[in-house]
């Protein structure tokens, strides 16, 4: 029975959630959490892997460092501790497309290994309707292959400019930076499955997230049905 149990977990699906700064992702993510959906989140995940004492913390700073191959020559990017400075890291990879490259290429691998563990780990428990994989650089990643579907978010330019601003205290054309710096959201939009523009409110956002609910329905009350008849 425990078996059949975790075979039959096998099919909830992961939907892949993404979209550029300030597209509206963590509220998104919330609502999907509220549905009933597991949450991976693959910024925190980026977090811990980067958290004090971390062995990537050297790394990083040899490579990112102000005498590191890829660094301004200037910019500290760990403090008198040896912890990130998050913001003065970001504040270098995101001013050049090469070295944002070459961050993404040391954090992948393992960002990918600890989001596949959490997929397995999800999958042999019960009571979650499906996974939502929220990642930034889902397709710059690979981990849309992970995807039964993947949603993109897309939003104004100066509306997700507005938000960061007043979320993180950036500057308008340090968000235009990092804009510029991730992949277009013409090129998300003709890999995903399903856009949503969440340039109005929080009420339309989660309209809209139930309509595109609504095709994986069926096989969420069919997996419910299943699982109450066990």
């Amino acid at each position: 029975m425990a078996f059949f149990a975790e075979r039959m977990n096998a099919m909830i699906k992961v939907t892949g959630l993404t979209g550029g700064i300030g597209t509206g992702k963590s509220t998104a993510a919330e609502y999907f959490v509220k549905k009933g959906f597991a949450h991976i989140d693959a910024d925190e995940i980026s977090r811990d892997l980067t958290a004090a004492g971390s062995s990537l913390l050297p790394v990083l700073d040899e490579l990112f460092g102000p005498e590191g191959r890829w660094g301004d020559g200037n910019t500290e990017i760990l403090d008198g501790d040896g912890n990130l400075l998050r913001k003065a890291l970001a504040a270098v990879v995101f001013s050049d497309e090469e070295r944002r490259k070459k961050l993404d290429q040391v954090m992948f691998q393992k960002i990918i290994e600890r989001i596949d563990d959490e997929i397995s780990l999800l999958r042999r428990k019960s009571g979650i309707d499906g996974i939502l994989l929220d990642a930034p650089l889902l397709f710059e990643a690979g981990l849309d292959t992970r995807c039964d579907a993947v949603l993109v978010l897309v939003a104004d330019e100066e509306v997700r400019i507005s938000r960061v601003c007043a979320r993180d205290g950036m500057t308008p054309e340090e968000v235009r930076d990092r804009i510029r710096n991730q992949m277009s959201d013409n090129e998300k939009i003709k890999r995903a499955d399903a856009v949503i523009d969440n340039s109005d409110g929080i009420q339309e956002l989660k309209e809209n997230i139930d309509e595109f609910l609504n095709d994986f329905l069926p096989e969420i009350q069919r997996h419910k049905s299943t699982q109450k008849n066990l």
